[in-house]
């Protein structure tokens, strides 16, 4: 199994999976981190990323990989709905509505990404890429907010030692 460990984000602020099952979807799941996370608490997990190639793809029962691009093409998944969307280091604001309509009534999103400040610190440094201060607050307007985090976080790490992430926890009316 993937030895990624999930965010501490998520794992703080992920709902507990119903008794009667709950789906969840891990948009850009990169290596599957988080979608293998899930599947162990229970989850019905969709991983979608637009490649799979470094995912275990093989290695958890319970996990549905879809391999699309999210940025070019139609949304890859209809009108499919779930309990839970977690979208961890991955920013495209056209999703945003898609976003909105994937998840059920009732529904959590957990939303971790880099802001802008970040590039100050590495990568991702273009304002493409890094979300203003209020931004998920106005794309979800309207939607409870359970946790919310913003600024800088100094958690050491190999490749960049400080990171200025946008948190959001947000569920859905």
């Amino acid at each position: 199994m993937s030895s990624l460990m999930p965010s501490d984000w998520v794992t703080r602020h992920s709902p507990p999976c119903p008794a009667t099952g709950g789906t969840a979807l891990d948009l850009a799941c990169g290596k599957g981190r988080h979608s293998f996370w899930l599947a162990d608490q229970g989850w019905q997990v969709t991983a979608l990323d637009r490649d799979l190639s470094d995912t275990g793809t093989g290695e958890k029962t319970g996990i549905e990989w879809i391999e699309a691009n999210l940025e070019s093409g139609p949304w890859p998944l209809g009108d499919r709905q779930f309990d839970l969307v977690v979208v961890v280091n991955y920013l495209h604001r056209p999703l945003f509505e898609n976003l909105r309509d994937a998840i059920k009534s009732g529904g959590t999103l957990l939303y971790e990404t880099f802001m802008i400040g970040n590039e100050a610190f590495g990568r991702p440094r273009s304002p493409e890429f890094l979300l203003h201060p209020g931004e998920l607050q106005n794309a979800f307007s309207g939607w409870k907010i359970n946790a919310f985090e913003q600024g800088p976080q100094y958690k050491p790490s190999a490749a960049v030692p400080f990171a200025v992430k946008q948190f959001q926890s947000a569920c859905k009316p």
